[in-house]
């Protein structure tokens, strides 16, 4: 565990990454997190990038697979030009997959997995929020069922919800116990309840999102069960008013596990990964047009990265953790920066 308050300082230069990414056009090395982690959902939160949660690595010769990976109650800040990252109080328990957002003064970490020798996929339904940086987390109001990996966004003060997967059954230890899920919800600031919403089409995990104009475009993911796990191209955008998803153009290619953050209007989706026998972490950056409902390829992200955090601030998308291999291994603590050019 990091100690509360502690400020936790990096180097200029991310371990792995050296002048690769300074060189490339449009990327910059930020300061490295305080430790390798995968499977996060960051924030921006009082104008400072928050990580929270994950696949913690063990350390650089423990990172062959998901055994020599641990959930984190592990809960780091900085601002976006700041030059180190400090310790937030620890989330109440440890947490794989929790979701962040800034949801009026306060931060919300919601749902995840938590961990036991015998299973590392126990899905939870807590809502925790802290009110400000010095601290305690409380209790906030729970998902109304287990739910993990979602993915969401703030649109007219209200936090939308959407995907994941879910408890197929009475069992809950195991990743077979649960099944992808549409199942969408709205909090609003201070509210003892969350509300159901339109489910989303295409039940999915694993997906990314972004708000354009206020609505929630939830674009990929990845269909899991029998067996399979098998990337997807879906986009689909939630419009509040209407309760209604409405199916938009595809993305060039099915991710899963990737990353999106929205600047200038524009949704950019960052990596992700593919299993099976081509399995392999992605370095392709696409970019959507609403204007046009038109994707294309933005270029490349100077290393491959799934898991990974994606948080828009300051004219720029700060690229946080992640790994550069499918599954388990090659965990970073890289913080990349992209500025479209």
């Amino acid at each position: 565990m990091l100690p509360r308050r502690a400020v936790l300082a990096g180097g200029l230069a991310a371990a792995g990454l050296g002048g690769g990414l300074l060189a490339k056009a449009g990327w910059e090395t930020g300061v490295p997190l305080p430790f390798a982690v995968q499977e996060i959902y960051p924030a921006l939160w009082r104008g400072q990038l928050v990580v929270g949660g994950g696949f913690r690595a063990r350390g650089p010769g423990f990172v062959a697979n998901l055994g020599a990976l641990w959930p984190t109650a592990s809960v780091v800040a900085k601002t976006p030009d700041g030059t180190a990252w400090q310790a937030l109080p620890d989330l109440p328990g440890q947490r794989h997959h929790p979701f962040l957002a800034e949801l009026g003064p306060w931060l919300l970490a919601i749902g995840g997995f938590s961990s036991s020798p015998a299973s590392i996929w126990q899905m939870q339904r807590q809502c925790w929020i802290l009110e400000r940086p010095d601290g305690e987390w409380r209790d906030g109001p729970p998902l109304p069922v287990a739910q993990a990996e979602v993915v969401g966004g703030v649109i007219a003060g209200r936090l939308y919800l959407a995907g994941g997967r879910t408890p197929a059954g009475d069992a809950n230890g195991g990743y077979g116990d649960h099944a992808d899920t549409g199942a969408a919800w709205m909090l609003a600031p201070g509210a003892a309840r969350w509300d159901r919403v339109a489910p989303m089409p295409t039940p999915r995990n694993s997906a990314a999102a972004g708000v354009i104009d206020g609505r929630l475009h939830v674009v990929g993911g990845r269909i899991s069960g029998a067996g399979v796990m098998r990337n997807l191209t879906v986009h689909e955008a939630y419009e509040p008013a209407a309760d209604r998803w409405d199916r938009l153009a595809p993305m060039p290619e099915g991710r899963g596990g990737h990353a999106a953050a929205v600047l200038g209007g524009t949704l950019y989706a960052f990596g992700g990964e593919t299993f099976g026998a081509d399995a392999r972490a992605h370095t392709e950056l696409f970019a959507y047009d609403p204007a046009a409902d038109r994707w294309a390829l933005h270029g490349h992200m100077p290393e491959p990265r799934h898991g990974l955090g994606a948080v828009a601030a300051g004219g720029a998308i700060h690229l946080l953790g992640g790994a550069a291999e499918a599954g388990g291994r090659a965990t970073r603590d890289t913080h990349m920066i992209f500025r479209p050019s």
